[in-house]
């Protein structure tokens, strides 16, 4: 006979590995096959689009999971970026210690803040976030001797095997799915389920004895500090960090693409992060009003398919999938009643 821990790793295994790895096993092979062919330009704007998604998934955690709609998620992407750069540039860090002090300094700022935020909720809980977004970018942009203001921090450039762009895009990919895992398997865990059930209603779950702010709290924290990992990785891709990873509009980019993708689904801000990196790239190079036309085909998406584009596709995999139940059981019925 099976012991429990046998048949829940099998039921893990059905539920929530296969699904998992039959979306990303496929994507990953292109990932890594496709940059062997196309040119470095192309390279660099799917390190760019890697990063975002990474970003945007961070986010989702919140605001998908945990009900907390936050617009000021760019202050821990841009601890991190500012931290990378400092250490790395002024006081001659090495690379990894660099990058890893990145985001546990954005998560301890996300755990700074999330004592206060978590206890409010709504409007006061956006506000809140991106009044700290701006606080940040407000010290980074005035201190002038620590983070050279608007100049910003120039010169990061890893040497040796991650100075060249593809090895830096593999390096990129692997931190991004490591970090994908693991936030889908929090989400997939028994913390993941009581958050979900937090945000769907907090007054019950606290009647049953769950202390609903530490959950949040734990949860603000996990996000901050993967919006952390985007920030130390973008430092590097880019070479150089400047205030506006920031200012309230670097908010902005995880934010529309969780409400392009699909705020109730995992996948969902994956495909909304590339949408937008890829329409606001693509339409950059022929218009002056990209983010005006990014705007608009945000607020179509929102219109028209209010569960993000994921999030409509499955509901109507669903609605689909039971019609053809009720089908079933209609001539199921029909047929007992002819006999």
């Amino acid at each position: 006979m099976e012991s429990f821990s046998v048949i829940r790793f099998r039921r893990l295994k059905e539920i929530v590995l296969y699904p998992y790895a039959k979306v990303v096993a496929p994507l990953l092979i292109v990932l890594i096959v496709l940059p062997q062919f196309i040119p470095v330009i192309y390279i660099f704007q799917l390190d760019a689009i890697i990063i975002a998604v990474l970003f945007a998934v961070s986010l989702n955690l919140l605001m998908g999971y945990g009900g907390m709609i936050s617009f000021g998620h760019a202050a821990y992407y841009s601890l991190a970026a500012y931290t990378t750069a400092l250490l790395f540039n002024h006081h001659f860090v090495s690379f990894p210690l660099a990058f890893a002090a990145g985001p546990a300094l954005a998560a301890l700022g996300a755990a700074v803040l999330g004592v206060f935020v978590v206890r409010t909720g709504g409007h006061y809980f956006l506000m809140l976030t991106l009044a700290f977004s701006q606080l940040i970018f407000a010290v980074i942009y005035q201190w002038y001797e620590l983070t050279k203001g608007d100049d910003g921090i120039a010169g990061l450039f890893v040497q040796g095997l991650l100075g060249k762009p593809i090895n830096y895009y593999y390096f990129s990919l692997i931190v991004v799915v490591i970090s994908l895992t693991l936030i889908y398997g929090v989400l997939h865990s028994a913390f993941g389920y009581t958050l979900q059930a937090i945000r769907d209603n907090p007054a019950r779950v606290e009647a049953l004895g769950v202390r609903v702010n530490r959950y949040k709290l734990l949860a603000f924290v996990i996000a901050g500090y993967f919006a952390g990992v985007a920030g130390s990785l973008f430092a590097f891709f880019n070479g150089q960090v400047s205030p506006e990873v920031a200012y309230w509009t670097q908010s902005a980019e995880p934010f529309m693409s969780v409400i392009i993708g699909g705020i109730n689904s995992f996948f969902g801000p994956v495909l909304g992060a590339a949408l937008y990196q890829v329409i606001g790239t693509q339409l950059s190079r022929v218009t002056q009003h990209s983010l005006l036309i990014t705007g608009v085909v945000t607020l179509a998406v929102g219109l028209f398919f209010p569960r993000g584009i994921v999030g409509s596709i499955a509901e109507l995999h669903i609605f689909e999938r039971g019609e053809r139940r009720s089908d079933d059981n209609t001539t199921a019925d029909t047929g007992i009643s002819e006999g």
